[in-house]
């Protein structure tokens, strides 16, 4: 028998330094600085506060780096109801982690060239801007994937509530929805705050409700207590 509470707490916790790191990389990177169509001023913005840009860089490694530690509790905790499709949602995991990598070398490059100043930036940053937005994109497509098969997953897991698994399916479909739209709609921007609250909703109505549930659950079941878990069970041979 094996006890994955310790499993179930480290997922919860990994969820919660995603949340902040993103929300800080957010504000200080596309909220802060990136004025979309504008040149002058994003890099006026970057220049302004430079330190600002790189921590925001900064948050975004440690939150991609996260999320691709993730994928391996949320596999221990998503096995027992089907290990091909565990093995098949943590690698869109993988695969979503690995894109927001490579779209993460347009940030570092605009943080090589700050020291230029304006000249430097000048002919790169929007665009290093834009094609991280696009790259991002993409792998938010595989994020949305795996969101939808984790749901499933779980809303057949006798562990999770099952309420929680149709909240992460809700999720991924708004993140797909999202991201399709801004990769394939030509007047995205029209309805950009529609689709931006679908995701915003649909995120915190699934992932946080996860996450917290992950934190209350693991704390309450420490390993080796004799209250019956539900994060206990036997290694499946499948």
């Amino acid at each position: 028998m094996k006890n994955l509470s310790h499993t179930a707490r480290l997922a919860g916790l990994g969820y919660l330094i995603i949340f902040f790191t993103g929300f800080f990389a957010n504000f200080h990177i596309l909220e802060g600085a990136w004025a979309k169509g504008d040149s002058t001023a994003t890099i006026a913005n970057i220049l302004s506060s430079p330190t600002a840009f790189r921590l925001g860089v900064a948050a975004f490694t440690i939150m991609v780096a996260i999320d691709i530690l993730l994928s391996l509790p949320l596999y221990l905790l998503s096995r027992e109801v089907s290990k091909p499709w565990a093995k098949a949602t943590a690698l869109l995991r993988l695969i979503n982690g690995g894109i927001f990598a490579i779209a993460m070398a347009q940030l570092f490059r605009i943080s090589a060239l700050i020291p230029g100043g304006a000249p430097a930036l000048h002919n790169e940053a929007m665009a290093c801007l834009q094609q991280f937005d696009r790259t991002w994109d993409i792998g938010l497509l595989f994020f949305g994937a795996h969101l939808l098969a984790l749901g499933g997953l779980f809303s057949r897991s006798a562990r999770i509530p099952q309420w929680i698994g149709w909240a992460l399916q809700f999720a991924g479909a708004g993140y797909l929805l999202d991201s399709g739209a801004q990769l394939f709609h030509p007047e995205y921007e029209t309805y950009q705050f529609l689709f931006e609250s679908v995701v915003i909703f649909a995120g915190v109505a699934g992932e946080l409700s996860l996450t917290l549930y992950l934190l209350a659950k693991g704390a309450k079941l420490r390993s080796g207590s004799t209250e019956t878990s539900p994060f206990t069970y036997a290694d499946p041979a499948s």
